[in-house]
């Protein structure tokens, strides 16, 4: 469920105290403009699931691992690097020599 579905169910309900109320708009705005934190997504997602008695929503895409960038791990992207390497050394070496 996106952020401002969220929040649209918890205002809804009427029983949200005035701060809280202020913090459900602000995280809104903040959803619209594309600039929801993390943190505050999280903290939605788990007043959501307290509230209405349900289980935390899983994350929809969960970030990617800090070790793997577009899907490879570190190693892999050298094993790349160096094969991609050789292979503009033999282009090289093949157009100095005719």
């Amino acid at each position: 469920m996106q952020p401002d579905q969220l929040i649209a169910e918890l205002l809804a309900r009427g029983d949200m105290n005035d701060e809280t109320t202020r913090e459900l708009n602000r995280m809104l705005e903040d959803f619209r403009a594309g600039k929801l934190e993390p943190e505050d997504d999280a903290y939605l997602r788990a007043l959501h699931a307290r509230i209405l008695n349900l289980a935390p929503e899983p994350e929809e895409a969960a970030p990617a691992s800090p070790s793997r960038l577009d899907g490879l791990t570190i190693e892999e992207w050298r094993d790349r690097a160096l094969k991609a390497e050789s292979e503009l050394a033999q282009v090289e070496e093949a157009a100095r020599n005719g």
